[in-house]
């Protein structure tokens, strides 16, 4: 009788889905296996907890393995708990990067966490193989194994108290070795409206980055599949796909010669089936990936992942940002091509203050960036940054918060319990107080709200012809919220982002598993992504009061410039009823409205040309096409709420939610 071998990569389902990646990880893993051992084994995959529950309540398999992200880890063990506890042979395995890299952390690791069999560190497809033989030479009892302490490749474990770390195994240089878990069916059943299917081109990163688990030695070699295995897998794809986006799970996507011939299929695709319509990937830091973002003609944002434009923050973190002149020739290619450029920053850095951090953000602004979107500093555990010698060299002081939508109570053979993902971040350093980072923060929620995705580039434009910067208007507009009825807005978002931290995690475990305190949260929508919560909010529910703030500042900057005269005053009111037909109310997609205007706000050139005693009737709609996207996003994401449209409108461009302009004479 062939062995039962389950698979998790586990998402939390309650408020939206905090994970909506098929699970492709462990579909490579199990591939892999099914070829080693195919007459011994039958395999399962699960992403949805309700799934995993009803077959566990039909099947007791002898061995389940789980991902290790930090939004799964809590919610796989406690699932291995429950289950060890109905079924104490089960064998359960983990792996994936939410692990310590020092050798007393992962020893107080594996001893907190009981429900964890083995751990396998790194590459985990000739680690699984060789734990599954050494498994069966003792009839696979795990327990047997463990007393004889054998010292598995990249394998982990706990025996007598003492921590048993095998040797580290060389990467996988022939990744075709495996098969698709695309092309062998074993992903099938996770193509529904929810989940985005994804494919990896290559393994490995060149970079050296101290906050990232790729920036070790162990990472560097790059290695790739074989041109027709992806063209294969993204054929398959494209027969079966009910989502709109692909994901590319590459580390550097776009800096190698295959990568050309990977995007110009995907583009043949797109022109012939018109999926899909975006793709989600890191760019490689190299001018190399402006090839690929023209062919895939608007459909792949052009991500410049800078962190922090300072020099000595850089070279805290070990960080080499592509050239100044190469990042502004990346982010004017998108523009040209209809692309979206994107520029990733970090608040909080080793060597960062309040100053550098504001100056990184409006650096990127000038730059051109179309979205310039500030993360804050996670303590990732396989990171160098994690480290108790690179906290203290750098005084990083840090706090706990549940990560949002990530917490649930789930029952499993008659008993129910609690799952929440708690998150470490850096809140200061020696050079950054805790009110600097919080001055980032509300920083960062008005680039969010009044910069991104050029949601007032109209303004931007217009003050631009008299060398007024954008970063100029963002940082007036910056200082009058405070000022305006957004007050309450972010007075609620500074609020959120003190109260929802703590100083143990220990402590919020406690607090959130307590009997009622889940549902509570649950209840009362608490802990979304406060960022692009609030940003959701005002961009669906206060776009008036966003443009009232942005017409002021615009009007004090053009009067600092003697520039406000009654022309530009009547152009910028004319714009601002332009822009709210355009903008306001977005989800009410059957709403159409015809106004006249005496400017064509339709072209590009100098807004008073068009302007000479004429004036234009233009229509305001979203087309069918629009709504039927906006539709199918928001069942991606899970609904109305503002938790969920905030994810919504972090993964779409947000021109595409904008009314369709139409002139009628």
């Amino acid at each position: 009788m062939k062995k039962l071998i389950a698979f998790c990569d586990l998402a939390y389902t309650g408020a939206g889905m905090s994970s909506n990646a098929f699970p492709y990880a462990v579909g490579i893993i199990a591939s892999h296996l099914k070829k080693k051992f195919a007459d011994e084994i039958d395999v399962e995959l699960f992403k949805y907890p309700d799934d995993f529950t009803k077959y566990l309540e039909k099947n007791t398999p002898k061995f389940i393995c789980f991902t290790n992200y930090s939004w799964t880890f809590d919610l796989s063990h406690e699932f291995a708990k429950q289950i060890k506890k109905k079924h104490p042979g089960t064998i359960s395995i983990f792996g994936g990067p939410n692990y310590p890299i020092e050798l007393d952390e992962q020893k107080k690791f594996l001893l907190a966490y009981p429900g964890i069999d083995f751990y396998v560190k790194g590459e985990g497809e000739v680690a699984l193989t060789n734990l599954y033989e050494n498994l069966k030479a003792f009839s696979f009892n795990a327990e047997s194994l463990k007393k004889e302490k054998l010292k598995l490749g990249n394998c982990h474990y706990i025996s007598d108290n003492e921590l048993i770390v095998g040797p580290n195994l060389e990467r996988i240089l022939d990744l075709g070795d495996t098969p698709s878990p695309y092309l062998t069916g074993l992903l099938d059943k996770f193509f529904d409206k929810h989940l985005i299917p994804g494919i990896q081109t290559s393994r490995g990163c060149p970079f050296k980055c101290s906050f990232c688990q790729e920036g070790k030695d162990y990472f560097t070699k790059i290695c790739k599949y074989s041109l027709e295995r992806i063209i294969s897998e993204i054929d398959y794809i494209a027969e079966r796909v009910k989502n709109p986006n692909l994901y590319i799970l590459d580390s550097n996507f776009g800096m190698y010669k295959q990568d050309i011939e990977v995007a110009k299929h995907i583009n043949k695709v797109r022109q012939k089936e018109g999926w899909p319509k975006y793709l989600e990937t890191a760019l490689g830091k190299s001018k190399k990936v402006m090839e690929v973002i023209t062919i895939l003609e608007g459909g792949l944002s052009a991500s410049v992942a800078t962190q922090s434009t300072d020099p000595e923050v850089l070279e805290n973190v070990k960080r080499r940002n592509v050239p100044e002149e190469t990042a502004i020739e990346i982010i004017n290619h998108a523009d040209q091509t209809s692309g979206n450029s994107f520029a990733e920053m970090i608040l909080c850095l080793p060597g960062d203050t309040r100053d550098r951090h504001f100056k990184s953000m409006f650096d990127m602004i000038d730059k051109g960036a179309n979205v310039v979107r500030s993360h804050q500093l996670l303590m990732l555990p396989d990171s160098e940054m994690y480290t108790k010698a690179y906290r203290s060299k750098f005084g990083l002081e840090t706090r706990f918060r549940l990560q949002p939508n990530c917490f649930q109570n789930y029952k499993l053979y008659g008993e129910e319990f609690a799952c929440a993902e708690i998150d470490e971040l850096c809140v200061s350093n020696n050079t950054m107080t805790h009110e600097g980072y919080l001055e980032g923060r509300f920083l960062n929620l008005t680039v969010e709200i009044f910069y991104n995705n050029g949601v007032f580039k109209e303004y931007i434009n217009f003050l631009e012809k008299y060398n007024i910067k954008a970063s100029s208007l963002v940082k007036r507009v910056n200082e009058e919220v405070s000022q305006s009825n957004l007050k309450t807005l972010y007075d609620a978002f500074i609020k959120e982002n003190k109260t929802s931290l703590w100083r143990s995690r220990e402590e919020l475990e406690k607090y959130i598993k307590a009997p009622g305190n889940i549902k509570l949260f649950k209840e009362q929508n608490l802990r979304p992504n406060e960022q692009l919560t609030y940003r959701a909010m005002a961009f669906f529910s206060k776009m008036q009061d966003l443009h009232t703030v942005v017409l002021k500042a615009s009007k004090e900057l053009l009067e600092e410039k003697s520039a406000l005269n009654s022309e530009s005053e009547s152009f910028l009111s004319e714009l601002t009823r332009f822009s709210l037909l355009r903008k306001n109310n977005l989800l009410s997609l059957d709403e159409t409205k015809t106004e006249k205007f005496a400017y064509d706000f339709t072209k590009n050139d100098s807004p008073f040309t068009y302007s000479k005693n004429k004036s234009f009737e233009i229509n305001f709609s979203h087309t069918v096409e629009q709504k039927k996207v906006i539709l199918n996003y928001i069942e991606t994401f899970g609904g109305k709420a503002a938790g969920n449209l905030g994810a919504m409108l972090s993964r779409s461009p947000v021109n595409s939610f904008y009314r369709n302009i139409e002139i009628v004479n």
